[in-house]
């Protein structure tokens, strides 16, 4: 259900909401890159790193495995997006 209280006005496209998947992927990768995002590729995250903030836990980075199952490593990030599909709410779980 949506609050609709507070709305002063509405507009329907009979097109709205129809992309191309694959070439939206790749129109926010590249703006992501240009503004700094660094994406990897076939690279599985194993857990998300957190440290103690003020205001509780917070999420610091990423701890990844590149594909060769000994080669892990952690990537700090002020921001981390949980990109994980299917997996998404096993990954999210390890943090709360």
């Amino acid at each position: 259900m949506m609050a609709v209280d507070d709305l002063l006005g509405a507009l329907w496209l009979p097109g709205d909401g129809k992309v191309n998947p694959s070439d939206l992927t790749m129109a926010l990768a590249r703006g992501a890159r240009t503004r700094g995002a660094r994406i990897c590729e076939r690279t599985r995250v194993t857990a998300i790193s957190t440290a103690v903030a003020r205001s509780g836990r917070r999420v610091t980075g990423v701890v990844v495995d590149t594909g060769t199952g000994t080669d892990q490593r952690t990537i700090e990030a002020d921001v981390v997006v949980n990109c994980a599909g299917q997996w998404a709410k096993a990954l999210g779980d390890q943090v709360g």
